[in-house]
């Protein structure tokens, strides 16, 4: 079998558990924070986790090589590509515009992204200095 395909099943196989632990985590989260149906908490608290674990992963693969190179299919482009939900926040946010919510849409944009580049750089600082 070529490099490709292992490539492809990997990218198959961490995209299937990526999705899966969204599903699951975004509504455990939402249930723990017993927050109301408009409000995307799960989502976000899953995107900030996910944004935290590509920067470790980055790390780990990409840059100290610690990882075998085919882990970034798997980890990076697979599991953690459908893990993080940036397709379901952005639905999210036009949802909360949409409802007549502009301020909290504002909010949930902000919070997310800037929360979530900061999970990646905290990351990747912290896996710089372990290695």
């Amino acid at each position: 079998m070529h490099t490709i395909s292992y490539s492809i099943i990997a990218v198959a196989i961490g995209g299937a558990l990526g999705a899966l632990g969204r599903f699951f985590l975004s509504n455990y989260f939402n249930r723990v924070f017993e927050v109301h149906h408009t409000v995307y908490i799960g989502t976000m608290l899953v995107n900030i986790l996910g944004s935290f674990l590509m920067g470790i992963v980055y790390v780990y693969v990409l840059e100290k090589q610690i990882w075998h190179p085919q882990m970034r299919s798997f980890l990076m482009v697979g599991t953690l590509g459908a893990f993080t939900t940036f397709s379901s926040f952005s639905l999210e946010a036009i949802n909360f515009f949409e409802r007549g919510h502009p301020w909290l849409s504002l909010a949930y944009i902000f919070g997310s992204v800037t929360l979530c580049i900061t999970a990646v750089a905290v990351a990747i600082w912290l896996g710089r200095q372990l290695f």
